[in-house]
C-alpha cells in the first residue's frame, strides 16, 4: 500500500468484526466483544477518538456481501471514514482476490488507512510483502473448512439424518434434535392443505382459505415461535399465504415420513447459491420419522398434481370433479370439460383432439355430466356392495388383478426402456456420421450446429425418461399396502349419495369414454372405469347386486342407456 500524507487521527476510524461458526472461536458473543476491545484499544493507541463499529455476527468470509461491511464501504466512498481497523485480515474477508482489490485498489484509492492489528499489518508504515501471503491462506482455510463440512455432511447425509431443518408441520424432536417429531400445531394445517387438494381445491383457493381463517404464514409461524429461518418475514400480513408455498407443501415426500437429503448443492464454497441436484443424487430414506400424510394419499395428490390443466371453462371459470380423468379410447386425449352456450345448466365433457385441424380424433366422444354421474355413481354403489357380501372373492379377485396388472406395467416399462437405450446408441452413430460429413464438407457448420443441437436435445430427454424408468422399475411397493388402501376407500363409499372429487381421487385412476351410439331413437354410451389399483373391473352376476341400468331422456327425446365397454372378472 503506499503512505498518505494525510493526518492520521483525522476523521472517523471504521471498527470492523467480523465472525463465522467456522471461526473456532469460544463462543459468538464473547469472540465479537474481544474484538471490540482490541480494535477500541488499539484505535486509541493511534490517535483515534472518533470511532464507528461495524459487525457482521455470524457470517462466513467467503462472501463479501455482508451487511455491515457493505454499511461500511459505503461510508468509506462518502469520505468520511478514513481508517478501519479489524483483528486480522481474515475479518476482511477469505476471499484472496477481493481482499487484494480492497488492500491494493479500494483503500488507496480512498485515501484509507489499514490496520490489522494481528498480523502487524499498518498501511501507513509502507508495504506488506506477507499481507497476499495472509490473503491466499485465509482463503485455504476456509476452503480447508468447507471441505471437512462437506465430508461430514456426505456422512450424516448417507446415514439417514436429515441434512436440512424440519418443514412446515414438524420440529426437532427435544430429546435427538438432529431428527424431527410432529409439530401438534403446524400438522393440522398441512394434513387440511392435503384434504383441500384431494376435494378439487386449486392452489389459490387453498391460499385464500388458510388467510380467510387468519392461519399464519409458514415463516410467521417460525417467526411467532423464535425459530429463524431463512425467508422475507411479512409483519403486516402474518397470514399472508401464497399459492407458491401451497405447491411446495404439496410437493414434500418429507411429509410421508422419508428423509431425502442432497436435493441440492454448490458448485464451490465461494457461491451460496443452492442448485437443484438430480434426483438420481438424491439419498432417499423412508420411514424415518412418523409421517403426517400417508403415502397413498400423497401419491395421490402427485397425481391429481399431474393431471392439472391451468385452463379452466371461460365461462363460470367452474372445474368438474372428473376433469383430468375422462380419457379418449380412440386417440388418448383428455376429454375437455364444457357447458352447452345456451344453456349452461347442461354440462358435458368431449374429446381434446377432436375438430382442432390435426385429424387426430374422428369423433366428439361426447358425454353428459348429469349422466356420467349417474353411472359412475350407480358402479360404485355395485362394488361396494359386492365387496362387502363377497369380500374373501373379492379380495381374491383384486389381489390376483393387481399382481397381473403390475407384472404387465413392469413388462411395459421395460420394453420402453430397451427401446429408448437402443435409440440412444442409434444417435450416437448418427452424430458420428454427421461429424464425419461436417469435416469432409458434405455438411456445412450451420446445418451441422442444428442438426447437433436436435440430436443432443432428444438424447437430454432420453436420458430423463431412462433414469425415470430405472427409478420405477426398481421402486416396486408391496400390492398388499396398496389394495388395503383401495379396500379401506371402497368401505368408506359404501353409503355414498353423491360424486366428489375425494371420492373420485381415492377410487378411480380413470375412464375410457366411448363415442355414442344411436339406433331407433336410442342413444347407447360405453365406460370403462378403470380403479386404482386393479383397472377395470366389471362385477360378477351375484345375488344382491343389481344389474347396471341407467336411462336417461334427453330434450331432444332420445333416450340415453349406459352400457359397460369391457368386462373382466
Amino acid at each position: 500500500m503506499k503512505q498518505s500524507n494525510r493526518n492520521t487521527t483525522a476523521g472517523t476510524a471504521a471498527l470492523y468484526c467480523r465472525l463465522s461458526r467456522d471461526d473456532n472461536m469460544d463462543t459468538e458473543s464473547n469472540s465479537i466483544q474481544n474484538q471490540k476491545k482490541i480494535l477500541q484499544k488499539a484505535a486509541r493507541e493511534k490517535g483515534y477518538t472518533d470511532t464507528i463499529f461495524y459487525v457482521d455476527d455470524g457470517i462466513t468470509g467467503t462472501t463479501m456481501k455482508r451487511p455491515a461491511f457493505q454499511d461500511m464501504l459505503k461510508g468509506i466512498e462518502k469520505g468520511y471514514i478514513t481508517a478501519v481497523f479489524v483483528k486480522d485480515l481474515s475479518r476482511l474477508g477469505r476471499n484472496y482476490i477481493e481482499v487484494g482489490k480492497l488492500t491494493e485498489e479500494f483503500f488507496p484509492e480512498h485515501d484509507v488507512r489499514l490496520i490489522a492489528v494481528s498480523d502487524g499489518v499498518d498501511s501507513d508504515e509502507g508495504e506488506n510483502e506477507f499481507t497476499p501471503f495472509r490473503n491466499i491462506m485465509n482463503e485455504w482455510f476456509a476452503k480447508d473448512i468447507s471441505k471437512k463440512h462437506r465430508i461430514v455432511n456426505k456422512l450424516k447425509g448417507n446415514s439417514g439424518i436429515p441434512l436440512s431443518p424440519p418443514p412446515y408441520g414438524y420440529m426437532k424432536n427435544p430429546e435427538k434434535p438432529q431428527f424431527w417429531i410432529i409439530d401438534p400445531e403446524a400438522a393440522p394445517v398441512v394434513r387440511r392443505i392435503f384434504q383441500m387438494a384431494l376435494d378439487g381445491y386449486g392452489l389459490q383457493e387453498t391460499a385464500a382459505a388458510l388467510q380467510r381463517d387468519g392461519l399464519y404464514s409458514p415463516s410467521f409461524y417460525w417467526y411467532s415461535k423464535g425459530i429463524g429461518r431463512c425467508g422475507n418475514v411479512n409483519a403486516l400480513e402474518p397470514t399472508k399465504w401464497r399459492h407458491t408455498t401451497i405447491r411446495q407443501i404439496l410437493s414434500n415426500q418429507e411429509y410421508c415420513g422419508d428423509v431425502i437429503n442432497f436435493k441440492t448443492y454448490s458448485k464451490s464454497y465461494k457461491m451460496k447459491k443452492r442448485l437443484p441436484n438430480p434426483e438420481e443424487n438424491w439419498a432417499v430414506f423412508k420411514d424415518i420419522h412418523e409421517p403426517i400424510i400417508e403415502r397413498a394419499t400423497w401419491e395421490k395428490v402427485q397425481n391429481l398434481k399431474a393431471g392439472t390443466r391451468r385452463k379452466r371453462c371461460t365461462v363460470t371459470q367452474e372445474s368438474n370433479v372428473f376433469s383430468g380423468i375422462l380419457k379418449c379410447p380412440e386417440c388418448g386425449g383428455n376429454l375437455n370439460f364444457h357447458f352447452n352456450q345456451g344453456n349452461h345448466s347442461i354440462r358435458y365433457f368431449n374429446c381434446s383432439n377432436y375438430n382442432i385441424g390435426l385429424k387426430k380424433c374422428t369423433c366428439t366422444h361426447y358425454i353428459r355430466v348429469d349422466f356420467l354421474e349417474q353411472v359412475v355413481l350407480q358402479e360404485i354403489h355395485r362394488l361396494t356392495r359386492f365387496a362387502a357380501y363377497y369380500e374373501d372373492d373379492f379380495l381374491k379377485m383384486i389381489m390376483g388383478k393387481f399382481a397381473a396388472a403390475a407384472a404387465d406395467e413392469q413388462s411395459r416399462k421395460k420394453r420402453e426402456l430397451q427401446a429408448l437405450i437402443v435409440r440412444d446408441k442409434e444417435l450416437d452413430t448418427l452424430f458420428e456420421r454427421m461429424y464425419e460429413d461436417n469435416i469432409s464438407g458434405k455438411i456445412d457448420d450451420a446445418r451441422f450446429m442444428k442438426m447437433s443441437k436436435r440430436y443432443e436435445n432428444e438424447q437430454q430427454e432420453i436420458a430423463e425418461k431412462v433414469k425415470s424408468l430405472r427409478r420405477d422399475l426398481k421402486d416396486v411397493s408391496t400390492e398388499q399396502t396398496d389394495v388395503q388402501h383401495f379396500l379401506d376407500a371402497i368401505h368408506r363409499y359404501t353409503d355414498a349419495t353423491e360424486i366428489t372429487r375425494c371420492m373420485v381421487a381415492e377410487l378411480i385412476d380413470h375412464i375410457d369414454v366411448y363415442h355414442q351410439e344411436k339406433q331407433n331413437g336410442v342413444a347407447t354410451q360405453r365406460l370403462t372405469i378403470y380403479y386404482n389399483c386393479i383397472g377395470s373391473f366389471s362385477v360378477p352376476d351375484r345375488q344382491g347386486i343389481p344389474e347396471p341400468s341407467i336411462l336417461m331422456e334427453t330434450r331432444k327425446g332420445v333416450a340415453l342407456q349406459y352400457v359397460p365397454a369391457k368386462t373382466w372378472t
